[in-house]
């Protein structure tokens, strides 16, 4: 299977468990609860990007991860422009990069070739901020909920699962890879 062929499998999935994690609408009794989560998704989605762009700099690879985090740009602003579309946005991107650290950790155990490479100790702690910061967001995606229709939800979902896939993809291209 090829790199981009296992990054499908792995943005399916993304999208399925960011699917699952806002099935339903949340009404929250608490006042101020939702504003208080939406802080909370905010936060660890630029937490994602900041630790994903260190990784950048470490490995020598910026560019490849300024286009990696852009979707994660588009979804922040959603966020802070306090559209019900940020939460759905956000949510296959934490699964993503939960998924895509998983595959790097599993690689690191030899118990499985999703991912391959070599890895600085700075950048395995990073897999651990990453992976760490998208658990978290999607537990606040899933407490927070939406009040989006469900229509907009699955398109939303779908479609920045779609740009973190293409991100990838195009993170991987000479053009980019190499600089």
């Amino acid at each position: 299977m090829s790199f981009i062929q296992r990054f499908i499998v792995l943005t399916v999935l993304a999208a399925v468990i960011g699917l699952a994690a806002l099935a339903r609408n949340r009404r929250d009794t608490i006042p101020g609860a939702r504003t208080a989560s939406i802080g909370v998704v905010t936060l660890c989605l630029a937490t994602v990007m900041a630790a994903l762009l260190v990784v950048g700099v470490v490995s020598s690879t910026m560019l490849r991860h300024v286009v990696q985090v852009a979707p994660i740009v588009l979804a922040l602003g959603l966020l802070w422009r306090r559209s019900e579309w940020g939460v759905p946005a956000a949510a296959p991107l934490f699964a993503f990069w939960l998924l895509v650290m998983g595959a790097i950790w599993l690689f690191l155990l030899g118990l499985a070739r999703i991912v391959s490479g070599r890895f600085t100790p700075i950048e395995i702690a990073l897999t651990i901020v990453i992976a760490g910061a998208s658990a978290w967001g999607l537990i606040a995606s899933y407490q927070r909920g939406t009040a989006a229709a469900f229509p907009l939800r699955v398109v939303t979902i779908a479609t920045f699962a779609v740009l973190q896939l293409a991100a990838m993809w195009l993170s991987t291209q000479p053009f980019v890879a190499s600089r």
